[in-house]
């Protein structure tokens, strides 16, 4: 407010100051308005005589600016002089000389003046947010193309089989009657060896025991069958089936050929055949099966074969026997899945044996066929006895002929011949009797291990037929095991 005062009292002293000037120069005009009108004695210097006028000449006429500048100064004094044409040009007015203007009273120096407020500026609004882009989908994968097989390579035409990789489980039903074995190799091309003394082996997924041949044994076991069938000469026809492992049947080639003291299977089994007497008829199975060595003949984790398997030795006696084998594809089938067997456990259940074997099961054609277990060693099956399904419905080898016990016997009202088997066995042989039976009137399964008759007298007390020695490989090179067939023989 102080400052506000301040300032218009400046203003008021300016304003007066100017009303005075213009009072001053109001008054000086006022003065030279006093002379008359024409009359040049205001204008004419009293101090200088007049002249006489020289001709007149027609002067140039001057430029304006020259005329502006050429003016003297209007002094109260000065004589006007007459222009070319004679004339005395009409005097301007003398500038009324200007009174020494009244010095101005200093003005007070006004405050500077406090800068009135800027006004606050108003809040500039903020910007409305700019709506967020939505998400530009992202854009879908392409499909990385797929790799371009490489080309499998054109066997040489040399005539000879393409081999054929060991799979897991190959197919369990029959193949195509060929001539040729057809060659095995295996994925990884090597083999894993399992401590602790033990003869096993494992290929990829699949486990073998390592077979041996002793000629010393095979010769002893040719010696015993040799004089049983003598023994029995014009009574019953007696049979050696000799049953390879699958070390012997399906090892693939390549892991063979690594093995420093590899057997050849079928080659000692033939060995074998010459050692015994010609009233023995041979069963050369193993040769039938290695012809279907690409198919599910063996469990890769257990030590038994499967049904396709002794299929195929089945096969084998009725083509040796004279008889016409019923197809599998006749017969009721099942499977079981999950079986894990005794090389498994063996391996310390190795999990690279898995996935788990499949049980396939066939059932007799024969509907009324039966069976009958006896346990006491000495029986002969005469009395007692526990009945049993010839196949049970399991996921193990104990589904074949109620597994392993001293006598079993089969009967089947359907085949009326008369016609009676014996058949000396350990577990191996337990595979072939639901296709045995459909052929026999009564069979009698003697297990060697835990029987403890006469073999030959109880030929002659039951009229047997057929006395089939079905053994498998092993006892080729194990004396204890001959010792217990000849316990029973002789």
């Amino acid at each position: 407010m102080e400052n506000y005062e301040t300032s218009s009292k400046g203003a008021f002293v300016l304003k007066a100051v100017c009303l005075v000037m213009i009072a001053l120069i109001l008054a000086a005009a006022l003065r030279g308005s006093d002379s008359v009108p024409g009359d040049r004695s205001a204008f004419v210097d009293p101090t200088e005589a007049p002249t006489q006028e020289p001709a007149p000449t027609q002067p140039a006429v001057p430029s304006e600016t020259a005329f502006v500048t050429a003016l003297p100064a209007h002094t109260d004094t000065a004589t006007p002089t007459e222009t070319a044409s004679g004339e005395t040009p009409i005097p301007t007015e003398t500038a009324v000389p200007t009174e020494t203007p009244v010095p101005t009273e200093t003005a007070v120096t006004t405050e500077t003046p406090v800068p009135t407020e800027t006004p606050k500026a108003t809040k500039t609004p903020k910007p409305t947010a700019t709506p967020k882009p939505t998400n530009t989908p992202k854009p879908t994968n392409t499909p990385k193309p797929t790799a371009t097989p490489k080309p499998t390579r054109t066997p040489k035409p040399s005539g000879d089989p393409t081999p054929t990789p060991y799979y897991s489980e190959p197919p369990h039903l029959p193949g195509p009657d060929v001539s040729t074995i057809p060659p095995l190799t295996s994925r990884s091309g090597k083999y894993h060896t399992y401590g602790d003394g033990l003869n096993l082996i494992r290929v990829d997924n699949s486990a073998f025991e390592i077979s041996f041949y002793v000629k010393s044994s095979a010769k002893k076991y040719a010696d015993l069958i040799s004089w049983a069938a003598e023994q029995l000469e014009g009574s019953t026809n007696v049979y050696s089936l000799i049953i390879p492992t699958g070390y012997g049947v399906v090892l693939p080639d390549d892991i063979a050929a690594q093995i420093s003291h590899h057997v050849d299977t079928e080659a000692k089994i033939n060995v074998t055949f010459s050692l015994m007497s010609d009233k023995v008829i041979k069963v050369p199975c193993c040769h039938d099966m290695r012809l279907h060595r690409n198919e599910y003949l063996y469990f890769r984790t257990d030590h038994h074969w499967t049904s396709l398997g002794a299929y195929y030795a089945y096969r084998a006696f009725c083509r040796v026997k004279g008889i016409e084998e019923i197809p599998l594809t006749a017969r009721q089938e099942k499977r079981k899945t999950g079986f894990l067997g005794s090389f498994y456990r063996s391996s310390g259940k190795d999990p690279a044996l898995l996935p788990a074997d499949t049980v396939y099961l066939y059932w007799p054609v024969s509907p009324n066929a039966k069976m009958k277990f006896f346990t006491d060693p000495a029986s002969d099956g005469s009395h007692g006895g526990t009945n049993w399904p010839i196949v049970s419905p399991v996921a193990n080898y104990n589904a074949f002929a109620g597994s392993d016990n001293p006598l079993t016997v089969f009967t089947n009202p359907d085949v009326t011949d008369g016609s009676c088997l014996i058949i000396i066995k350990e577990s191996f042989g337990n595979a072939l009797l639901p296709f045995l039976v459909d052929h026999y009137s009564k069979i009698y399964e003697i297990d060697y291990r835990y029987w403890t008759g006469n073999v030959l007298e109880l030929a002659a007390s039951v009229g047997a037929t057929d006395l089939v020695f079905a053994n498998n490989f092993a006892v080729l090179s194990a004396g204890s095991k001959i010792q217990q067939i000849a316990r029973i023989v002789k």
